[in-house]
């Protein structure tokens, strides 16, 4: 992308049996000599294949710049989706490496770019301890984001999760009045106050809503935040333990009318005129969601999600 003085690298997602297999390789392997901590260890199967990306990565981007000198100018944006992403995650980690017994060939041209991104999208889980762009004044201006639709099960993906989420799709739907029963003895268990005495516990599944400096106002939040107080609570399902975390800064990607009423089928166009609303989250906001919509996994859904906040951006709708 000359006119934009970029250069992107895209990892592709998952296409083939083959894949498939690196994916379900989720034993955690330690990064020695390819990450500054090697006591974080990694996904199997995206380490191994990110590690064997090294040295055509690294010849590519030579090419490039021997191509036009002036592209040492240029940022370089890593990036990917679902699998991918998880791949374009450990080799950014990777490229802002400075210990020297993780030092290569790529992480070698890191300074010759201006600026190295990395911007993700439904990728699942990757290390022991989230992935996060060093704190060093060299990449301050650096990005590490990675975008999650809000339902998309890839985001938590793990065997356990999967086999939990099946569970899941497959047990019968309770009854409200046996929901409600089942609130109020879990609630009971774990000495949480009662309706009684304080506020009711929240759904262990449904990521709670927390203001940050890059939320997007809604003229509806208030009457939206007054009503949910008076709904009731939801069945609660356990979800497992996850051994890995997600990588970058997180950005759940959210439907920006909160009253949308949910359906078992919804079309994109129909999720799209709800709008859209971005809310930074961590990654251990993230381990006690379940999601199960496989449409917000489709990444036609984010760029579409993306265009719409990038334009409200642009002509200032929602400030």
């Amino acid at each position: 992308m000359d006119h934009m003085d970029t250069i992107v690298f895209a990892v592709r997602g998952t296409a083939t049996f083959m894949d498939w297999a690196v994916n379900l390789n989720t034993e955690p392997t330690s990064p020695a000599g390819f990450l500054d901590d090697d006591g974080n260890l990694c996904h199997a199967g995206f380490l191994a294949v990110a590690r064997r990306m090294i040295g055509p990565v690294a010849s590519r981007l030579r090419q490039l710049l021997e191509e036009n000198p002036r592209r040492a100018s240029y940022s370089l944006l890593i990036t990917g989706h679902s699998a991918g992403g998880a791949i374009a995650s450990l080799l950014y980690a990777h490229m802002l490496a400075t210990s020297p017994a993780a030092s290569s060939e790529l992480n070698a041209l890191t300074g010759r770019f201006r600026r190295v991104h990395c911007i993700t999208f439904g990728t699942p889980p990757v290390s022991l301890l989230p992935l996060q762009k060093p704190n060093k004044p060299e990449f301050k201006k650096f990005m590490f984001l990675s975008f999650v639709n809000e339902g998309d099960p890839v985001a938590r993906a793990d065997k356990a999760y999967v086999k939990s989420l099946l569970e899941l799709l497959a047990a019968p739907a309770p009854a409200v009045e046996s929901s409600r029963k089942l609130n109020k003895q879990c609630s009971s268990a774990s000495g949480a106050p009662s309706k009684h005495r304080g506020s009711r516990e929240k759904p262990k599944f449904l990521l709670a809503a927390k203001e940050s400096k890059t939320s997007m106002k809604s003229s509806r939040s208030h009457s939206s935040a007054k009503s949910s107080k008076s709904r009731p609570a939801g069945p609660v399902w356990k979800v497992p333990p996850s051994p890995l975390s997600n990588a970058g800064r997180i950005v759940v990607l959210r439907s920006g009318n909160p009253d949308a009423k949910v359906k078992r089928a919804k079309p994109l166009r129909e999720r799209l005129s709800e709008g859209v609303v971005a809310q930074v989250v961590t990654d251990e906001q993230l381990r006690d969601v379940i999601w199960g919509d496989p449409v917000c996994h489709v990444m036609r859904f984010y760029a579409a999600r993306l265009e719409v906040l990038a334009i409200g951006a642009v002509t200032a709708q929602g400030r």
